[in-house]
């Protein structure tokens, strides 16, 4: 009679079910791990973005300002075409006035454009004892200073002529202004005297509202902008 014998399954020793068990427990260990390691490193990416967002560059805003008004470029010394540049920059520095973090920029950016051999050389001197000193001047302060050195006599007397006679007459209001602002800037006249021209001879109308709505004002930019809301 034959026996069937049934073969028994061979379980692996204990001592080897404890290291397996232990091996899979280890590698499962250090997947979590992993896992948790590269949450923190993103996590702390993202708070690190979050406490220190990317602040646009002074160059990147004041890139962006140029476009739209154009770059006056460089004074080269022609002291009859300073007049023009002048404005042209002045204008070119207030449109971009929110690029400038300091004194310093602005003072750089203006000076940095004189060149040619008598502007430029006053540009260098000039920036050289700012350097030294550690003090740069404001840009009111700068503007006083520039036009001291390059604006010839003769056109400041010329302007200052001009604008006396330069009366509003038929001329729209807005284009009356304009002029009148320009002609002051070039003669370099002082605020009280623009402001009394200002009211002289603009267009009477106009002068009496002024004195009827109790609009009148001493600061040459704020009595000129009167002028509009009263056309």
């Amino acid at each position: 009679m034959n026996v069937l014998l049934k073969k028994k399954k061979l379980e692996p020793p204990v001592h080897h079910l404890v290291q397996i068990r232990q091996f899979h427990g280890l590698t499962n260990g250090l997947v979590v791990l992993d896992h948790l390691i590269k949450q923190g490193r993103e996590r702390t990416s993202s708070n690190l973005e979050q406490a220190n967002p990317p602040t646009p560059s002074v160059e990147k805003k004041f890139n962006k300002k140029v476009e739209v008004v154009a770059d006056p470029g460089a004074f080269k010394g022609d002291r009859a075409q300073f007049a023009e540049w002048w404005i042209k920059l002045q204008i070119w520095v207030q449109a971009n006035w929110d690029a400038f973090a300091n004194d310093f920029e602005v003072a750089t950016a203006v000076l940095s454009r004189l060149k040619g051999p008598v502007a430029g050389q006053y540009a260098q001197v000039r920036m050289q004892e700012c350097y030294t000193a550690g003090v740069w001047p404001t840009w009111d302060n700068l503007k006083v200073e520039i036009e001291k050195y390059f604006k010839p006599q003769a056109e400041r007397d010329w302007a200052r002529q001009q604008i006396r006679s330069f009366k509003q007459g038929n001329m729209r209001t807005d284009d009356f202004v304009t002029r009148f602002l320009a002609l002051s800037i070039q003669g370099g006249l002082g605020n009280e005297h623009a402001v009394e021209l200002l009211e002289r001879n603009v267009n009477p109308h106009i002068a009496e509202q002024l004195y009827l709505q109790d609009m009148r004002n001493e600061n040459l930019s704020q009595a000129a902008e009167e002028k509009y809301v009263l056309v």
